[in-house]
């Protein structure tokens, strides 16, 4: 497959901010699972786009998203035509800094496989799992690989407090950061995964950037990359 590099937005290199004023980038990790489809239902509802993360073997859900028998390909099919970006968040969610160049290397090509047979595309963009960012190693993998690393600027900690009784925390997180009149930009981490975060951060999340003005798009679109053919590569 050719790895062409196109436009001024770096490969190989942690991203943390959005470019473009008024834009929230919305990004969920490690999905897609049970509660995907419930945030991909509000997030339509409102006209806002957002990212999502795919690890395409989470060994945490025993499912892989190429499985035709599974509810899994259909999701990512909806997510893809519904105008949200796909980016890659590894094969099975290791500690790449623990694996070795061969193994980050496979991680990330068994992903654009699984993606390939459900879409017949694969990602420009990705997230290290665990935010590991800082591995000159693996930041020289990903530029040979051809991949955009984005990491974030407000983590909700959705994955910390998940349970009903804390999720408050991770809408304070939300609130406390976005600025009330709109202003600045915003790249946001949580995860599809758990529960909590599609039935309560999420439409919080929508109606916090409702009333403050905000905008919510995908990634690339905040990083200014608005041509979406650029989100993924053809293989050949």
């Amino acid at each position: 497959m050719t790895r062409v590099r196109k436009g001024d937005i770096p490969y190989g290199q942690a991203i943390f901010h959005c470019k473009k004023p008024g834009h929230v980038a919305l990004t969920f990790d490690d999905g897609p699972a049970y509660w995907t489809n419930q945030i991909l239902d509000q997030l339509d509802a409102a006209g806002f786009r957002a990212t999502f993360f795919i690890t395409g073997n989470n060994p945490a859900l025993s499912r892989r998203v190429d499985d035709e028998m599974s509810e899994y390909p259909d999701m990512l099919r909806r997510m893809h035509l519904a105008g949200h970006q796909l980016a890659s968040h590894t094969w099975t969610h290791p500690h790449l800094e623990q694996i070795g160049w061969e193994g980050v290397v496979r991680e990330m090509v068994y992903n654009e496989m699984a993606m390939r047979n459900v879409l017949g595309v694969v990602p420009t963009y990705m997230r290290p799992p665990y935010g590991v960012w800082r591995d000159k190693g693996i930041n020289k993998i990903m530029r040979a690989l051809g991949y955009h690393v984005v990491m974030y600027d407000v983590d909700t900690k959705d994955y910390m407090h998940h349970s009903p009784d804390n999720i408050q925390k991770a809408k304070d997180v939300f609130d406390h950061t976005l600025d009330p009149l709109g202003v600045g930009s915003y790249l946001v981490l949580s995860h599809d995964i758990h529960q909590q975060t599609a039935m309560e951060l999420v439409p919080h999340m929508i109606l916090t950037m409702r009333l403050r003005g905000f905008k919510a798009v995908t990634v690339g679109t905040c990083l200014g990359d608005d041509d979406w053919m650029d989100w993924y590569r053809v293989p050949e």
